[in-house]
């Protein structure tokens, strides 16, 4: 017969196969091969080809919704399904993303960035996220300027991305990116813990220019009062002399509430920004750190930073903090409720102590979010005992409010 050739094969068919038609077992002989050849490559592929990973480099931090160092507290105090809320404070609330906006949610944390890109700039982080800026004194002088060498000439066609001008400088000068980066003296890089009006607590990394050395550079006079830094939309961020200089954290457990792991940031305007080992090249962002982990810093974050102006004039100091409840040394029933008022409640802070103590940025907070977020966190004070109260309100843009005392004499329950 034609196909007599193929008896021979039927030493590989015993199992159930002989006893077919042959027209059968000639289908068979095709599709054994076949399959034993498919088997053959989809296992060399398997041995091969490298497997996808995503978040490749190295950082301490994970996680999808919040924040958590590799040795501290730092987590999220956000709801599901509030991204949006949290992110927008403003118009520029949200912390700082790779990529994002001037608001914006956490943006996406080490080890969850698209993989294919490579991380430009990857931050480890400790206890102490900046662990090398270990001194406790302002390596600024009392005019918010260093010393520095002139920057190098930019190329003619290179655009322009910064001016700076105002009546505190004598004249107005331009600076392309190459220029700033060529300041090596004033470069700076580090880890910010970021809070806004949620509140949502964050870190990001920067690099860039010391602010302060790029205004000496640019010859600002010794008697400014303020810098506006302006963004290409319009938006626009104040920030006083003082606040300048003061001396400025980043916090690892800023999210509790807590001031552990602080180290001593500057002020920088940044050309590669992001999360915290996902930090690459963008339009400059100015970031500045926190005189206490809850203060509201990301307002200030100008994205897309294009001029800088110095002034002369004083913006003034907040008005300090009312109390609904006269002070006047008459008695207060037990259990009087007291709320602090304030003109510019959703734009500072206020913070009080219950002890007599001088208050500072590390003491209790009043209004931990804003009317239009959270105001279920702007809590009461409950007066339940003669109490002493201390109180100042703070926020960028304004020099912080002088001290107020309110004395209570509360009387016995009922």
């Amino acid at each position: 017969m034609r196909f007599g050739a193929l008896g021979s094969t039927r030493l590989f068919l015993d199992f159930g196969v002989v006893g077919l038609p042959f027209v059968k077992r000639y289908l068979l002989l095709i599709l054994i091969p076949a399959l034993l050849l498919f088997v053959a490559c989809s296992t060399r592929s398997a041995e091969t080809d490298e497997p996808f990973s995503e978040g490749t480099h190295s950082s301490a931090y994970s996680g999808s919704d919040g924040d958590t160092p590799g040795n501290a507290t730092a987590t999220v105090a956000q709801s599901p399904g509030d991204d949006e809320k949290a992110a927008s404070d403003g118009n520029r609330g949200g912390t700082p993303q790779a990529g994002g906006s001037n608001g914006g949610t956490n943006g996406v944390l080490a080890g969850q960035q698209n993989s294919q890109e490579e991380p430009v700039l990857v931050l480890e982080t400790q206890p102490s996220l900046n662990p090398a800026n270990t001194s406790e004194t302002s390596p600024l002088n009392s005019t918010g300027t260093q010393d520095t060498a002139s920057p190098a000439a930019a190329p003619d066609d290179e655009p322009v991305i910064l001016t700076i001008s105002g009546d505190g400088v004598p004249r107005e000068t331009t600076w392309t990116l190459s220029m700033l980066q060529s300041m090596q003296d004033g470069y700076r890089e580090y880890i910010y813990s970021t809070t806004n009006n949620w509140p949502v607590f964050s870190h990001a990394a920067a690099r860039g220019i010391s602010l302060t050395w790029l205004l000496n550079a640019s010859g600002a006079s010794n008697n400014w009062m303020s810098i506006k830094l302006t963004a290409s939309d319009g938006y626009y961020a104040i920030i006083t002399l003082d606040q300048l200089l003061d001396i400025r954290y980043a916090y690892a457990e800023h999210s509790s509430g807590g001031s552990g792991g602080a180290s001593m940031v500057e002020p920088i305007l940044a050309w590669e920004w992001g999360d915290v080992g996902a930090a690459r090249p963008e339009n400059l962002r100015f970031f500045i750190g926190q005189s206490g982990p809850m203060e509201v810093n990301t307002s200030a974050f100008v994205q897309d930073l294009c001029i800088i102006e110095v002034l002369t004039s004083y913006p003034g100091a907040w008005a300090a903090p009312e109390a609904s409840v006269a002070a006047d040394g008459d008695e207060v029933e037990f259990g009087t409720e007291l709320h602090f008022m304030h003109d510019n409640m959703d734009s500072i802070r206020i913070y009080y102590t219950l002890d007599g103590s001088e208050p500072d940025f590390t003491s209790h907070v009043y209004n931990r979010s804003t009317s239009f977020f959270q105001p279920q966190l702007i809590t009461p004070i409950f007066l339940a005992e003669n109490v002493t109260i201390k109180a100042f309100a703070a926020g960028l843009g304004k020099d912080q409010s002088p001290v107020v005392t309110f004395d209570y004499t509360v009387g016995e329950p009922q």
